[in-house]
């Protein structure tokens, strides 16, 4: 008995099924990708306590040559409440300003009791105040207490309370950031979780403990030191 060949399906046709199946993942794939960032949050950007801190790209020194930095490299976007995670200080400072000068001993301390839990980061601006002329030599001298006259106005930078600093200072000389940032004046540090979200700003009191200064916020939210 002749074998009877089997039919052949019509030319093309399992290539259009093929092309339907992924048009119609494509589609659904978009919509749900859509809806997701439909409902997502929108996290505003600003200062405050619960926004994410403004980012700004600036040059950095960390006692070698000066080079790139971005502030949200820090972030760690995937932290979650308890996770790990370095949390951040954001301080900003004016090299001639007295009280960020009474200040170095401050931050001294704290980042020799926090350096393991927490990233320090010095930005340096120039108040437009009579006498306040900094320079990228005057903020190196201030960060390594090295001999230059200049600091505070008129004091050698050597004599700048407290150690020798071994966080990384930026130069914003300029004032870039500071708007972004609302700076309220110098000295202001802010208190950044791991993923950039501001947890304390000293500009808003009524969110903390009566009296309550960066010390006391990094044992309160940070903890373990």
């Amino acid at each position: 008995m002749a074998r009877r060949r089997r039919a052949a399906a019509p030319k093309g046709r399992d290539d259009d099924v093929r092309l339907m199946a992924a048009l119609v993942t494509f589609g659904v794939t978009s919509m749900i990708l859509m809806a997701v960032m439909l409902l997502a949050p929108v996290v505003k950007v600003g200062p405050s306590e619960g926004e994410l801190a403004p980012d700004f790209s600036v040059q950095a020194y960390s006692g070698g040559e000066w080079g790139d930095f971005r502030l949200s490299d820090l972030f760690n976007k995937s932290w979650a409440p308890g996770g790990d995670g370095d949390w951040i200080v954001v301080q900003y400072i004016d090299t001639d300003c007295p009280y960020c000068w009474n200040e170095g001993e401050l931050m001294s301390q704290l980042h020799s009791q926090w350096s393991q839990e927490v990233t320090f980061v010095t930005v340096v601006v120039e108040l437009g105040i009579q006498g306040h002329d900094s320079s990228r030599d005057e903020v190196e001298a201030f960060r390594d207490k090295t001999l230059y006259d200049g600091c505070k106005t008129n004091s050698n930078c050597a004599d700048r309370p407290g150690n020798p600093h071994s966080w990384v200072y930026l130069d914003d000389l300029n004032s870039r950031t500071s708007g972004d940032w609302e700076l309220p004046g110098t000295p202001f540090a802010a208190l950044l979780q791991p993923d950039g979200i501001v947890a304390w700003n000293p500009q808003q009191p009524g969110n903390h403990p009566d009296g309550e200064e960066m010390e006391g916020a990094l044992q309160r939210l940070v903890g373990g030191s």
